[in-house]
């Protein structure tokens, strides 16, 4: 069993500077390179998280309790305004004391009920979150011409049980407006909220956003 490791950063301090100096939740966000495809008439999207989850965070994420990675996802004008799609993924993360290994359960819009892995060491379980692949968007009729970009919000452990519950139930009825294919505007503004809302005390997350694309890039790949 692995011993003496070292404590689990906070997250919350790079953040708080940002929004001390006057910026706005768009500037305390971190590069994300990530790509939006349709598949099947569907948008996907695909973004790696490098320094999400640093060498720091494995006491953390072995402590013998269940851990939650919380990822919501909303593609949005360049310039700001109402989302266009969105999606939401969760990673329960449990660490198996007496095998040493991870055993991560992931639920999205694809698989709600949760489709398992078991990771062998933290090492894989590093890459194993930090490459987000498939991630579910909704149609890809609904997308305006652009510029546009992907933001992603991650919460580590969220402090909002309500958001939590939230997040899930978009991934279990994500088409809850009845709308074809697809959930409603104001699904989308909900999601949307939880992406922009401020944090609680003790909450650790992080906000990314990619460069601009055009609705026909995606389309296109």
């Amino acid at each position: 069993m692995t011993a003496d490791r070292p404590p689990a950063p906070s997250w919350r301090s790079a953040l708080a500077l940002t929004l001390a100096l006057g910026a706005g939740v768009a500037g305390a966000a971190e590069p994300l390179q990530a790509s939006v495809s349709e598949r099947a008439g569907r948008l996907v999207a695909t973004f790696d998280l490098p320094t999400a989850f640093p060498a720091e965070i494995e006491r953390q994420l072995g402590n013998g309790l269940t851990n939650v990675v919380a990822l919501v996802a909303s593609v949005v004008p360049e310039r700001g305004g109402s989302p266009a799609a969105a999606g939401a993924r969760t990673l329960e993360i449990l660490f198996d004391v007496w095998e040493e290994t991870y055993a991560v359960t992931v639920r999205d819009a694809r698989t709600p009920r949760g489709r398992r892995a078991v990771l062998p060491d933290f090492a894989a379980l590093r890459t194993f979150l930090s490459t987000q692949r498939d991630l579910d968007l909704g149609p890809a009729g609904e997308l305006p011409p652009g510029p546009l970009v992907l933001e992603v919000r991650l919460d580590l452990n969220p402090v909002s049980r309500e958001d939590l519950e939230r997040t899930r139930e978009f991934i279990a009825n994500p088409a809850s407006s009845g709308r074809p294919g697809g959930g409603s505007r104001s699904v989308l503004a909900a999601m949307a909220s939880i992406l922009l809302r401020e944090p609680e005390e003790g909450e650790e997350f992080r906000l990314y956003r990619s460069s601009p694309f055009a609705a026909a890039d995606a389309r296109g790949r």
